[in-house]
């Protein structure tokens, strides 16, 4: 029986949507935040690998100015780009699933490579105080995911077995992460993306939408 609903949050409950792009007037804005979106992942494994740590915001920040840079554009773009981490929107399921969940009196929480401040400001904007019993950053141990000390943090603190907590996140290669560590996990795919091997495991279920964990 899950006892415990816990989400990854970007690209999983919170959505970097283009229409918060709209106020910066550059033409090369969507090619630098998708640049570094994938830097950012490589950037985070390369720390681990190299048994370092940075924290996500600076992370984010140095994949930004990096696109900046490939893109040929003023530093500072990398300023405006950055704030988004820290004030974005949420995808339109995300409220009415923790709603529910929480008339089930299931533990909800996030799991994320975010760094506290980065998620409580996108919990704080999105209205979602009251939806969320805990919040697990990377940053508390300095290891980010796939790591499986990174997933231990949740089965440690709520005090479950792995088999009791359902993760769901939108990327493969985290959901491959709390799979291996022994977590149930849903594989968010909003996209239709394929499903890659590293996915292809007993205890790894693909869902829709947020509110498909319920079934």
């Amino acid at each position: 029986m899950i006892k415990a609903y816990i989400f990854d949050a970007f690209g999983t409950l919170f959505n970097l949507d283009n229409r918060l792009l709209d106020h910066i007037k550059h033409p090369s804005k969507e090619d630098i935040l998708n640049y570094a979106r994938s830097k950012q992942l490589s950037y985070t494994w390369l720390q681990s690998l190299m048994q370092s740590y940075q924290a996500f915001d600076q992370i984010t920040r140095i994949a930004l100015e990096d696109g900046c840079k490939k893109y040929d554009a003023p530093s500072d773009l990398a300023n405006a780009l950055s704030a988004l981490y820290f004030k974005p929107i949420i995808f339109d399921d995300v409220l009415p699933t923790l709603q529910k969940l929480q008339k089930k009196s299931k533990i909800t929480g996030i799991l994320s490579n975010g760094t506290h401040q980065m998620l409580r400001s996108g919990i704080q904007k999105n209205g979602l105080e009251n939806y969320l019993n805990v919040v697990y950053s990377a940053d508390d141990i300095g290891m980010y995911k796939p790591a499986p000390q990174v997933y231990q943090m949740v089965t440690n603190g709520l005090k479950l077995q792995a088999k009791e907590v359902l993760f769901v996140s939108s990327n493969q290669w985290d959901v491959a992460g709390a799979a291996n560590y022994g977590l149930q996990v849903a594989w968010l795919n909003r996209h239709g993306a394929f499903r890659e091997a590293i996915t292809m495991k007993d205890n790894v279920r693909e869902i829709g939408k947020c509110v498909d964990v319920l079934m």
